[in-house]
């Protein structure tokens, strides 16, 4: 009876171990990665409770917008060297490029990102830099943990001239004032935002190709709100000129995120808009992370050992012209080479960490994860 009970405690311990996930800033985005993410405008989900050891079924999750159209997007992840607004971002680790595409065309989005071992962060998007850097998802993630963000200021701009007249014409000014000014010169518009990050829950998600994943369910909420300060003159006697309260507002918006370490997996599962306690829409991941219309396969390569301290081998029965490339997680490369059936890469001189290795040949590439201790 007691070595029966004893099996049963040692089965739980394995298999709540097992289940039970960390997410770190290596699980996530990595230069060379593509994404295809699939948008559900009617998705059929069951949210379920907090806690552990869940079933989530996303198997139902079909790329169909509101009209029945097909709704993907390409998400590609980028070193900022290469992206138009580069200049813009001399320190950003990596850019996600957001290929959308709608009824007017595919729209191109740059979103430029600062990653670390405390979370990945939003810099910028296109030519829009942020006053200072915003979280967009902390780590490491676990069970029960919490993370707040903010306030991070994100906009403290100055409007003059023909847009400011638009909006606030010189006939508010007395509203404004209280009646001691008469023109309106300037408006200072400043915003912040308070991203908060919850994990409530880890289980298993089950993905519309059928594979099933370990994840983490996390609750993100994020607290939007402006001011707007009005510069408001005396024309008359000038005594009563001055700034005054112009206005405001606040929004908050919700997401879910499940997110995995699986090795293939370096994006989140599943992302739900919600609007209070319904959903509104689901993006997921509609194929493998790192799947490519160039990509070859994973076999062709094999690379040991891994992790390693010293060196590791590529090795391969193809007989054409190779080459590999070898970054870190910043995105710079960091080792590059060509080879014909075998290659030796020294990792002596490289900190610690994860890196990314990307394997040409003529008919594409394959990325391998390298781990130096």
């Amino acid at each position: 009876m007691q070595k029966t009970i004893l099996i049963l405690i040692f089965s739980l311990i394995i298999s709540f171990s097992y289940s039970q996930i960390t997410v770190t800033n290596s699980d996530i985005m990595i230069v060379g990665d593509e994404y295809y993410v699939g948008n559900d405008a009617n998705p059929s989900v069951i949210l379920g409770t907090p806690g552990g050891n869940k079933n989530w079924n996303f198997s139902f999750l079909v790329p169909v917008n509101q009209q029945g159209s097909l709704d993907q997007d390409t998400i590609t992840i980028v070193s900022p060297s290469v992206t138009p607004y580069a200049s813009s971002y001399p320190n950003a680790d990596l850019c996600m490029i957001d290929e959308e595409d709608g009824w007017s065309g595919t729209t191109i989005n740059y979103t430029y990102m600062n990653k670390d071992n405390t979370g990945l962060y939003i810099v910028g998007e296109s030519d829009v830099v942020l006053p200072a850097p915003t979280m967009f998802m902390p780590f490491p993630l676990v069970y029960g943990s919490t993370h707040v963000d903010g306030p991070i200021a994100t906009e403290d701009q100055m409007y003059y001239g023909p847009s400011l007249d638009w909006y606030f014409p010189d006939t508010l000014a007395p509203l404004f004032s209280g009646g001691t000014c008469h023109t309106i010169d300037s408006a200072l518009v400043s915003a912040q935002i308070t991203n908060s990050f919850e994990v409530d829950a880890w289980g298993t998600a089950t993905m519309p190709d059928g594979n099933d994943y370990d994840a983490l369910r996390v609750l993100v909420e994020q607290d939007y709100s402006y001011t707007i300060q009005i510069y408001c003159s005396d024309t008359l006697t000038g005594t009563g000129s001055g700034w005054f309260a112009g206005g405001g507002d606040s929004d908050i918006s919700n997401e879910i995120h499940f997110m995995s370490n699986h090795p293939d997996i370096r994006y989140s599962l599943v992302t739900l808009d919600m609007d209070s306690a319904f959903i509104e829409g689901a993006s997921f991941l509609n194929g493998s992370s790192l799947s490519s219309i160039n990509t070859i396969e994973s076999n062709i390569f094999n690379v040991f050992p891994i992790p390693s301290s010293y060196n590791i081998t590529v090795e391969t029965d193809n007989s054409t012209n190779n080459r590999y490339e070898l970054f870190d997680l910043s995105g710079k490369l960091v080792k590059e080479n060509d080879f014909y059936q075998s290659a030796q890469i020294n990792l002596s001189t490289l900190a610690k960490g994860t890196y990314l290795l990307k394997i040409h040949d003529e008919k594409g590439y394959v990325n391998k994860k390298v781990i130096v201790e």
